[in-house]
């Protein structure tokens, strides 16, 4: 053995073995093996083979991973480490539970090493083989729940957070893991430790419940239902749906007034049967009848008590509605119907994709930050891992995209003025309507500004050369409560030129989808957030904000410290035990989830231990 796997094991806390014992019945893997030798040179064929394979083909996560195990087995002389039929059992145990974070099982190689688990006995061949995907399989979970299976970069081009990185004694790590069989909870310390992963995490078992119950019946579409006390028969189906995912819960009868009931109902029958017995008898069938139904001369219909949207129905309703980013109004329309009609299987999906997604970033984000979440239209202030601050937020429309990035708020103005970009100049057809009229300058408080600083009058620009672009002057509007950034503008210098600011259109926030701005994140409480970024209650504090703001005076405040802001796509999430669901404003979901189904991380091992 190289004198490099003697300080490995030196290094290494004594192993000692395991007492094996059978699961589900089958046989043992043995401790030792005739083919130990042999399976060695097996071992070295695949690895050699291996680094051919996946040169120059592999993505740099899949590369790491492969160099990982290289080094591996140079440590341990190219041998065979699992030899203890417990370890390989964690293993299986392991791998089944990462389908949990919405990983795929067949990246870990299960299926094979179940069947080596169940028949242990093979040729060197198989052997080597069988050693090399368990090794491989510890290492690409460890890899996957450290930063994610997908290469974030390859789906967000704009991405610019970097995935969490391993430690400078990782290959320590991954030695210790496998041949001090602690896997399973180094594992479990990679795996994102923050409340939003768990509780979405949790929320994906509970789904797959559902799903294996057979998930939930589809609701009829019909005509609005817009009040409780309306009458619709598709009632008992939307109790029934929001039964499963537990937004509506059955009143439960107190038992006394169960029984104050059954008495009552005891006392009535006793009563009718008297009236039965007698001449009252047919007075009392036509009392019944009128019971239940109104006189046809009248107009009336019989009322089923099951189709009647009651308050506790509605309150489920709202709940829901709320939970899907749905106006929480109780009105039971098309949007609300297609969201309880998207199928379990559906909602599966798009869990799992938001579990990578909090992969890509949440081992490397800190406990003070903003954050933005676009299909949620929403900000969070976070300090020392307390949630302290929350709000609605207009993004970008779906044309004019607000990225996905991470950048540092490092100031705010006060009062700002605007500079239009050109691309908006151009896309907007701002050109052209001034030039249709006139005194749309003067209306949207705008200046032009030449490259000296110097303000042009309208009449000296020949507007007709820049309808399709290069104008070169600046359009720039005057600060005030109708400028498009309002009164605050954060600053989080980057090669967007997004920001976070204030609006004068306060009207847009109340609606549910809000992808109204070219790309930039208005905010609808922008005093509340000054106040908690400049971290200073005595000479910041939100009168004196407020103040600062009245004097009409445009004013550059610097943040005492720069606050990490990042800008996210989370379309699932979790609120406790409750689960949120966002509209896929922007297509990206479908992309996402074809790429984690795809099996590529583990095609290379397979090829080269044919």
């Amino acid at each position: 053995m190289s004198p490099f796997a003697l300080l490995w094991f030196a290094a290494l806390p004594v192993m000692q073995p395991a007492s094996p014992a059978p699961v589900h019945g089958v046989s043992q893997v043995q401790e030792s093996s005739p083919y130990g030798s042999q399976a060695n040179v097996f071992i070295r064929q695949y690895l050699e083979r291996l680094d051919r394979l996946s040169a120059k083909t592999v993505g740099p996560d899949r590369a790491s991973i492969i160099q990982h195990l290289k080094r591996f087995y140079t440590a341990v002389g190219d041998r065979p480490v699992w030899t203890n039929r417990q370890s390989v059992a964690r293993l299986i145990e392991v791998i089944e539970d990462s389908a949990n974070d919405g990983l795929l099982t067949s990246d870990y190689h299960l299926d094979e090493i179940r069947n080596y688990y169940n028949n242990p006995d093979g040729s060197p061949a198989l052997r080597a083989r069988a050693d090399i995907l368990m090794t491989d399989a510890v290492f690409t979970l460890m890899s996957h729940m450290r930063s994610g299976k997908v290469y974030a970069r390859a789906i967000e081009s704009d991405w610019n957070i970097e995935p969490a990185q391993p430690g400078p004694d990782y290959d320590r790590t991954l030695m210790s893991a496998v041949m001090g069989s602690r896997f399973p909870e180094l594992i479990q310390a990679l795996r994102p430790a923050s409340a939003e992963y768990m509780q979405l995490r949790n929320g994906l078992v509970r789904l797959k419940a559902i799903a294996a119950n057979g998930g939930w019946e589809s609701v009829p579409a019909g005509p609005m239902i817009d009040k409780v006390g309306a009458l619709d028969p598709r009632i008992p189906a939307i109790r029934k749906r929001l039964a499963v995912t537990g937004e509506f819960v059955e009143p439960i009868v107190a038992p006394a007034e169960s029984k104050l009931r059954e008495d009552d109902g005891d006392h009535k029958g006793k009563e009718k049967s008297k009236k039965k017995s007698g001449k009252d008898a047919k007075s009392d069938s036509v009392a019944t009848a009128d019971s239940t139904m109104k006189s046809d001369s009248l107009g009336q219909v019989p009322v089923n008590p099951d189709e009647l949207y009651n308050q506790e129905l509605f309150d489920a309703v709202k709940k829901f509605q709320k939970s899907h980013g749905l106006s929480s109004d109780g009105v039971i329309g098309n949007e609300t119907i297609k969201a309880m009609n998207v199928p379990v299987e559906q909602r599966i999906d798009q869990v799992r994709i938001n579990l990578e997604r909090y992969r890509w970033f949440l081992n490397s984000r800190g406990s003070n930050y903003v954050m933005v979440n676009i299909p949620g239209f929403s900000v969070d202030l976070v300090q020392n891992g307390v949630h302290k601050w929350k709000s609605r937020v207009i993004v970008g429309k779906p044309d004019t995209k607000t990225p996905v990035f991470r950048a540092e708020m490092q100031y705010i103005i006060l009062n700002p003025q605007w500079v239009i970009p050109n691309g908006i100049l151009v896309k907007d057809r701002i050109i052209t309507t001034i030039m249709k009229d006139p005194s749309y300058l003067n209306r949207k408080n705008l200046a032009i500004v030449d490259s000296n600083g110097h303000v042009l009058s309208a009449s000296s620009v020949d507007w007709g050369r820049y309808v399709s672009g290069g104008f070169p002057h600046r359009l720039v509007q005057a600060s005030g409560d109708e400028g498009s950034l309002g009164r605050i503008k954060f600053m989080l210098p980057n090669r967007f030129t997004v920001y976070l600011h204030d609006t004068p259109s306060k009207e847009l926030f109340e609606r549910s989808r809000r992808t109204f701005s070219h790309g930039c994140v208005r905010v609808d409480k922008p005093v509340e957030l000054a106040e908690y970024v400049l971290q200073d209650t005595v000479k910041w504090n939100r009168k004196k904000i407020q103040d600062a703001i009245d004097t009409d005076r445009t004013r550059t405040v610097n943040l005492p410290k720069s606050i990490p802001v990042y800008i996210l796509y989370q379309t699932a999430f979790a609120d406790g035990d409750q689960l949120q669901f966002r509209a896929d404003v922007y297509d990206r979901d479908a992309r996402l989830l074809r790429v984690l189904e795809t099996p590529a991380s583990s095609r290379f091992i397979d090829a080269a231990t044919k």
